[in-house]
C-alpha cells in the first residue's frame, strides 16, 4: 500500500515538472517570436508616403500664378514710339510698324503681313464715355460681319487701366477685335483685323495695353 502511495506521489510530481516547463517553453517561444507583419499593410503605408511626398514636391514645384494686374509694358520689349497724331505714346514689338492713318486715328500694322493691323484711337476725358465706346466698337464689328453674332472677350487688366471691354467677330480672313480701355487721364479704342496666317492679335492688345497719354 504504501509503495503504491508513493509511486503515485512521484508520478504526479513528475506530471507537475513536465507541465511546468512545457509552459515555460510555451512562455519563452510566444515571447521570442516577433509578430508578423501584415505585407499589404506595408505596402499601403509606403504608398501613402510616397503619395504624400509626391504632392508636397507638386505643391512646390508648381510656377506660380501670373499676375491679373501686371503692367503690360513689362511684357513688351519694344521700342517706345510716340503718335504725331495723337498724344499718347506705347511700347512697339520688333516687327511692326507705327504710322498715322488719318487726324485721330493711328495704325500699328505688321511689316510682313500689313493687312494684319490696329486702328488706335484716343478720347481725352469728357470727349466719350466708356458705353458710347463700347457702343461704337460693336457697331464697326457688325459692319464687318452683320451675320456673326459678336462674342465678348475677356477684359484686359494692367497697371492704369480702370476698366475694360474686349468683343469679337469672325472674318473671311480670319477675326476683327474691338478693345475699349479706360485710364486715368484718357479713354482708348482699339479696332485689330487679323488674318489666320499673320496671327497677330496678341501682340496688337499686349502693344495697346502700353499707350500712355503724354500730355
Amino acid at each position: 500500500m504504501k509503495k503504491s502511495l508513493v509511486s503515485a506521489a512521484l508520478l504526479l510530481t513528475m506530471g507537475a515538472v513536465l507541465a511546468a516547463c512545457g509552459t515555460s517553453e510555451s512562455t519563452e517561444n510566444a515571447s521570442s517570436t516577433p509578430p508578423e507583419t501584415s505585407t499589404e499593410e506595408t505596402d499601403s503605408n509606403e504608398n501613402v508616403a510616397e503619395e504624400t511626398t509626391d504632392e508636397e514636391n507638386a505643391v512646390e514645384e508648381a510656377p506660380p500664378e501670373e499676375a491679373v494686374g501686371e503692367e503690360a509694358s513689362s511684357a513688351v520689349e519694344g521700342a517706345l514710339a510716340e503718335s504725331d497724331e495723337q498724344p499718347y505714346e506705347l511700347h512697339v514689338l520688333p516687327g511692326y510698324v507705327l504710322t498715322s492713318e488719318e487726324p485721330g486715328k493711328d495704325s500699328l500694322y505688321k511689316e510682313s503681313d500689313p493687312s494684319a493691323f490696329m486702328r488706335i484711337e484716343t478720347f481725352a476725358p469728357g470727349e466719350i464715355d466708356f458705353s458710347q465706346a463700347e457702343t461704337q466698337v460693336k457697331e464697326t464689328l457688325k459692319a464687318v460681319n452683320a451675320e456673326a453674332e459678336i462674342a465678348e472677350g475677356q477684359a484686359l487688366a494692367g497697371a492704369g487701366i480702370v476698366k475694360s471691354s474686349r468683343f469679337e467677330v469672325p472674318s473671311a480672313e480670319g477675326k476683327v477685335t474691338g478693345v475699349v480701355i479706360e485710364q486715368e487721364n484718357q479713354l482708348v479704342r482699339l479696332t485689330i483685323f487679323d488674318s489666320e496666317a499673320a496671327n497677330a492679335t496678341a501682340d496688337l492688345i499686349a502693344m495697346g495695353q502700353t499707350i500712355k497719354r503724354t500730355e
